[in-house]
């Protein structure tokens, strides 16, 4: 097993990675209510449960509003515990019910996708969609656990696995040239889903997120903005696809094109984009928008004017400048526009 603490703000997030780690849960102090979805019957003790559906349907106000229907009439107490088992939509709203209730709960993640333990799981970010919008309520809130049971991979298939180390990649090509490496040499392991290895991926990959949300948790610093790598094209991508592209896939080819831009704007040095696509490529990853089945580029393009990091015509993206590092840099609407159609229209 491996562990680490992060302070971040005003609370401090610990985080245990290993085989078995959720057995924790039933030692922790205090009542323990466990949020989880359908798919998903936990083992374990706890005095309450909850579940909620899978997907997007699940990220409904109301399903956040009916945890705390549920909390308040068992009378939780802020000294008890929120647990949250599994994906994305389970973490988000079980985090912002977490949240709300008496101004703050003490909240567990428990993340049961490797997405959800390399990115989803970690950094505070809660979120409901309301009316039409995605996201549109949230909040910026801490667990105080997060608990990476890798025995959850188990019967994950490996595409599921190929999907989360498109994150996991990201952190190695702008944070963390010592991830980089351990990913080229252990790739086979990683895929395999040897113990080891995993650990190692989901332990370096937590600690890098959780220190730049340490350094800008709400994102008003420029830092945070790191994360995003590949992620201007890949929700564009998403996008001209009605979200029907998983998001380790979008983001993968998305990592490629800003690569791309940022070696012809002079940001990143030569070879910046060789070394992108040749890791991609050994966990098989596409690296092309044809190898994306379902993909609108026309619409893609035009979504680009609704990313949330616009500011005015500027686009805060983070650039690779050498494999470990990077760059914050303001990119004009139109110019970032006329990039992302040359790289979705050429196919390469």
């Amino acid at each position: 097993m491996m562990e680490f603490s992060q302070q971040v703000c005003c609370s401090e997030v610990k985080v245990k990675v290993g085989r078995g780690v959720v057995k924790e849960i039933e030692s922790l102090p205090g009542r323990k209510c466990i949020v989880h979805p359908k798919s998903i019957k936990p083992e374990l003790k706890a005095d309450l449960e909850v579940e909620i559906e899978d997907g997007e349907s699940g990220k409904d106000i109301k399903n956040a509003m009916r945890i705390v229907d549920e909390l308040l009439e068992a009378e939780f107490t802020r000294g008890d515990y929120l647990v949250a088992i599994g994906g994305g939509t389970v973490l988000d709203v079980a985090g912002f019910s977490a949240s709300i209730f008496m101004r703050g709960l003490n909240l567990v993640n428990v993340p049961t996708t490797l997405l959800g333990m390399v990115d989803a799981g970690i950094g505070g970010k809660t979120g409901v969609n309301y009316g039409m919008a995605k996201n549109m309520l949230g909040t910026f809130y801490q667990p105080s656990l997060i608990l990476e049971d890798i025995s959850f991979l188990d019967t994950l298939p490996e595409e599921e696995i190929r999907k989360g180390m498109a994150e996991v990649i990201k952190y190695g090509l702008v944070l963390d040239k010592e991830l980089y490496d351990f990913l080229s040499l252990n790739y086979s392991s990683i895929l395999r889903k040897e113990q080891n290895s995993l650990e190692r991926v989901i332990h370096l990959s937590a600690l890098n997120k959780l220190k730049v949300v340490a350094e800008d948790e709400r994102e008003t610093k420029g830092i945070r903005v790191v994360l995003n790598f590949g992620h201007t094209v890949g929700h564009a991508i998403e996008a001209g696809s009605n979200f029907q592209i998983p998001h380790g896939l979008a983001i993968s080819v998305g990592m490629v094109c800003e690569a791309k831009i940022a070696e012809e704007m002079g940001y990143a040095e030569e070879g910046v984009v060789e070394d992108v696509i040749w890791l991609l490529q050994l966990f098989n990853l596409p690296i092309s928008p044809d190898q994306l089945k379902g993909l609108d580029k026309e619409q893609a393009v035009k979504s680009l004017s609704k990313d949330k990091k616009r500011r005015g015509e500027d686009i805060l993206m983070p650039f690779p400048t050498r494999i470990g590092s990077w760059r914050g840099v303001k990119i004009p609407l139109e110019t970032l526009r006329g990039f992302v159609v040359q790289c979705l229209g050429d196919g390469t």
